[in-house]
């Protein structure tokens, strides 16, 4: 099954928005999307890796990439601190939580 997402986003500088097309069966673009926001991008992708098997080696292959990466490595590394400093704060909806109308406990309370 062929999963890819038209991913939008805005750079803050300027405004001008940057596409991206993150296909989860393809692990470079999973790399080149979780570099964007790796704070965020890596607990979707543990997420999707739990609950879409179908797309498992893939981000698999990219955990691998990162990880091997010295750059991204680094990144990787700022991303778990800056998550350890947030822990306490509730999490925002992912993407499938959102697309499903589910509401987690920290935005129904």
């Amino acid at each position: 099954m062929k999963y890819c997402m038209d991913i939008q986003y805005s750079c803050e500088t300027n405004f001008e928005g940057t596409c991206m097309l993150l296909d989860l069966n393809d692990a470079s673009t999973i790399v080149e999307w979780w570099a964007v926001y790796p704070q965020r991008h890596g607990p979707l992708l543990a997420d999707w890796a739990h609950r879409r098997p179908e797309h498992r080696n893939a981000i698999m292959e990219a955990r691998r990439r990162i990880t091997a990466d010295p750059l991204k490595r680094r990144l990787l590394e700022e991303a778990r601190n800056v998550r350890h400093l947030d822990a306490h704060l509730p999490a925002p909806l992912t993407h499938d939580e959102q697309a499903a109308g589910e509401v987690s406990r920290a935005t129904a309370e």
